[in-house]
């Protein structure tokens, strides 16, 4: 007796356009949220744009105007570098913002406050601070004066142009690590995740990619990061960051001469006084500036527990949106 078996048949067509509408629904769950594009998709586009856009200004300036930089820190080549990243953040920022139909306000520059109060108040604080590590260092017998290093139309002609350099670096730093990212993160992991992690980005920059650093410079950098997200989740924006940020490194380098590894260790070309560092590098930072001082923690408790108290809790509209649509993510 021969036993027989059931015939089995195969839609093809119906597996095959079930397969593909497995992967279709798959991968939209990756890529697509509630509101469009998932948050780190985007932030993704945004380097990739902010990198590609950098490198293609650079090559123009290099290729076909024939620039060169100079040996050193110098002015010039921070105010051009200043404004090729700063305005490939701003393109970047622009074209991200029609993909994801939102209002250029949301990333932390509203026109209405551009060098107003919270900017003036930025600069006072980033001053402050300096002066404060300063007067620590020459406490403690770190540090001495000796004088003006520049005189007449040479000290003039650096203090504004190293005054406009380091402002447009502050521009650039602040809008690409807390304008644009910090906003977009904040829709996809709340506020406090985001500046974590890209203050942990900000400060791993510093350490990986500057020659001779140690972890003590790395960890303050990502902390001060961490303090300008605080600055910007209290007031609102990016001034009051793009002020301290501009200001406590030219009062550091420019007018107190401090080393920088970026610059090879030295001060650099066109700082104002003559100030003179010595002592155990653990309390003066080396050649890596105060950044890598010990002090530098203490002062950025200082500044966390003196900014929470003058400056009240504050939510602006875009913080609250994002909330609102993590919330929703997250239900």
């Amino acid at each position: 007796m021969v036993e027989e078996f059931p015939i089995i048949v195969i839609d093809c067509r119906a597996a095959s356009r079930s397969l593909a509408h497995a992967w279709k629904s798959t991968m939209k769950t990756i890529f697509m949220g509630l509101q469009g594009i998932r948050a780190g998709w985007r932030f993704a586009m945004f380097v990739v744009l902010l990198f590609g856009l950098s490198k293609l200004l650079f090559e123009c300036l290099t290729v076909l105007l024939h620039y060169h930089e100079h040996a050193g820190w110098y002015p010039t080549d921070f105010l051009l570098e200043g404004a090729l990243s700063f305005g490939a953040a701003l393109v970047a920022a622009g074209i991200m913002s029609k993909v994801e139909r939102r209002s250029f306000r949301d990333y932390g520059l509203p026109g209405r406050a551009i060098f107003r109060k919270h900017f003036w108040q930025g600069i006072l604080w980033g001053f402050v601070t300096s002066l404060l590590m300063i007067f620590l260092l020459r406490l403690l017998g770190a540090a001495s004066f000796a004088g003006l290093a520049l005189h007449g139309q040479a000290l003039i002609t650096f203090a504004f142009l190293w005054a406009a350099a380091f402002l447009l670096l502050a521009f650039a730093e602040e809008f690409a690590y807390r304008g644009y990212s910090q906003t977009t993160l904040t829709d996809g992991m709340g506020f406090w995740p985001a500046a974590v992690l890209l203050s942990a980005i900000f400060g791993a920059v510093h350490y990986f990619f500057k020659p001779m650093e140690n972890w003590m410079d790395g960890l303050s950098v990502g902390l001060f990061g961490l303090f300008w997200c605080f600055t910007l989740r209290r007031t609102g924006s990016l001034w009051f960051a793009i002020g301290f940020h501009a200001m406590s490194d030219y009062t550091d380098m420019v007018l107190l001469a401090q080393p920088n590894t970026g610059n090879n260790g030295q001060s650099l070309t066109g700082h104002l006084l003559n100030v003179y560092y010595h002592g155990p590098e653990w309390l003066t930072g080396g050649p890596r500036g105060t950044e890598a001082s010990a002090l530098e923690f203490l002062i950025l408790l200082l500044l966390f527990v003196t900014f929470a108290r003058v400056y009240p809790q504050m939510e602006t509209q875009a913080l609250k949106e994002g909330q609102k649509l993590f919330r929703a993510q997250s239900t």
